[in-house]
């Protein structure tokens, strides 16, 4: 139990701006306490926190100086030279107005339109009539934003604007497609040329959508969209490529993300700390928000139970990450990400998988790799699917129907409590390709360390999945009684799913092993 001075003292520092990541590496205080009570805080004038902390750091002057003090007082003298001058700046901008767009009479009248039959909930109402030229949202996730960023859109190119969607993967731009195609029908919009990725409308106005790629800006006009831009590879690079392109033609940019790491430019921009990104209007929605304005939920608590606390915080109630206790460094797993949607290869290809059981609360996930084609020695992920709730017999029938199709196929299975009649029943037909592992502590162990290990060398290439990066970033390392421990913080009835199958296909590539040179996944 944290006292209530204790409490204040960590408000004020991140409001200050300090990260949560590196109190809690100083303070040993849990980073989803600090984000709890940074959301619960009432925000603070500047001039109201720079004199809270002067008051601290008077009361730290006169105590016995320690080591501890020592660092309390430096901590605290950074925060306040930060408030300073975060309050100069403030003072500075005051007087600076964002800049907004001008829509033509078609936009309005369609958009009325839109407001009358599309169903849609307040938050994405305030965003769609918000007029800021530079927008961005910090949402969680599955909350309809993609639904009302492709309206939105869709109403600008019928006045004229050019619209240009850059997504975190090839998956949500063909998602973001299929929601123009909802709202064109609704709103009787017709597309003069339509494509998979690209639609033209008869004013010449177009709507292109595609993964981020920084190459893409040469001789485009218009407005700029970057989507889950967080969990881009590299946002910074492709933030500086296009931003002058847009302010020339005079384009509008939303930026539209989940929160991931901290110490990013989404963060930055987000919540803007220091007041660089004054020009941007601010949207932040979470779970709560969402379902506050009607957004049904199913099995909510389920839900919640699903994840880790980290993750719930992180995904729904837009808290950034903290990267200090990870297994897996954010920077170590987006060093192996391409963008690309995983395929399986032909059935004359050796391929390797793993299988996490699951039934109510967790899911089951099905994660198969092969060997990359001109790369010596570096496997790529092939597939990755993941059953909600699916029954013991469906799951069979997948793993059949992967072994039947795929004769070269190889798969280890969690035979761990409710995996172990599926398991048995696999190994008994495919008795030379099918193999089950149960999750002891030093097996688990083995498979993480295995996988760290692989993403460390670079010899396992995956796909720009939000939902993948996170599984693997939520591994956290921990003392127990006997040795450490590898999981994710929620309980042990198993978690993290996509990361466990992943570490189970790529055991079959032993990259780790014991100080006498044995295998440790057996």
């Amino acid at each position: 139990m944290y006292s209530a001075k204790t409490k204040a003292t960590m408000i004020d520092l991140l409001q200050s701006g300090i990260p949560a990541s590196e109190l809690a590496k100083e303070y040993k205080i849990n980073v989803s306490t600090l984000a709890k009570w940074r959301k619960e805080a009432k925000p603070k004038e500047h001039s109201e926190a720079i004199e809270g902390i002067q008051k601290q750091i008077a009361a730290l002057s006169k105590r016995k100086s320690t080591d501890a003090v020592a660092k309390q007082i430096a901590m605290l003298t950074a925060s306040l030279s930060r408030l300073e001058g975060v309050k100069a700046k403030k003072e500075k901008t005051k007087t600076k107005i964002k800049p907004t767009v001008q829509m033509n009479a078609d936009y309005e009248t369609l958009k009325a339109k839109a407001l009358e039959i599309g169903g849609l909930f307040n938050y994405q109402k305030e965003f769609l009539g918000d007029p800021s030229r530079f927008r961005v949202v910090l949402k969680a996730r599955q909350i309809g934003f993609s639904y009302v960023s492709s309206l939105d859109a869709l109403l600008a190119a019928v006045s004229g604007r050019s619209q240009l969607f850059l997504s975190a993967s090839e998956m949500q731009a063909v998602i973001l497609m299929r929601y123009l195609n909802v709202w064109a029908q609704k709103l009787g919009v017709a597309f003069k040329r339509s494509s998979e990725y690209e639609k033209e409308l008869d004013n010449g106005a177009y709507i292109q959508v595609m993964a981020h790629n920084f190459r893409t800006v040469q001789g485009f006009t218009g407005d700029v969209w970057m989507d889950e831009f967080a969990w881009y590879p590299n946002p910074k690079r492709i933030y500086d490529v296009f931003l002058p392109s847009i302010t020339a033609c005079g384009g509008r940019l939303t930026i539209l993300s989940t929160p991931f790491e901290e110490q990013s430019l989404f963060y930055s921009i987000a919540v803007n700390p220091d007041n660089r990104y004054y020009m941007y209007s601010r949207h932040v929605v979470d779970i709560h928000r969402a379902r506050k304005d009607g957004l049904q939920v199913e099995d909510f608590d389920t839900l919640r139970d699903m994840v880790d606390a980290d993750m719930w915080a992180s995904a729904y109630e837009c808290q950034f990450i903290d990267d200090e206790s990870a297994l897996l460094p954010i920077a170590v797993i987006k060093a192996c990400v391409e963008d690309y949607h995983p395929r399986l290869p032909a059935p004359s290809i050796p391929i390797y998988s793993g299988f996490d059981v699951g039934r109510v609360k967790d899911r089951s996930v099905h994660a198969s790799i092969a060997l990359d084609e001109g790369k010596n020695g570096v496997n790529r992920l092939c597939a990755l699917d993941v059953l909600h709730k699916a029954s013991f017999a469906e799951q069979e029938r997948v793993l059949t129907d992967f072994l039947k199709i795929h004769p070269l196929g190889m798969l280890k299975i969690d035979k761990t409590g409710i995996g172990m009649a599926t398991a048995e029943k696999l190994q008994s037909r495919f008795s030379s390709r099918v193999q089950g592992v149960y999750f002891t502590a030093p097996t688990k162990e083995a498979l993480a360390l295995n996988l760290k290990k692989h993403l460390e060398d670079k010899t396992l290439i995956i796909p720009n999945d939000p939902a993948l990066i996170a599984d693997l970033h939520s591994i956290k390392r921990k003392a127990g009684a006997r040795g450490f421990l590898y999981d994710a913080d929620r309980n042990a009835r198993g978690h993290a799913d996509r990361f466990w199958a992943l570490a189970l296909a790529l055991s079959y590539f032993e990259a780790v092993r014991d100080r006498k040179g044995r295998a440790w996944i057996v």
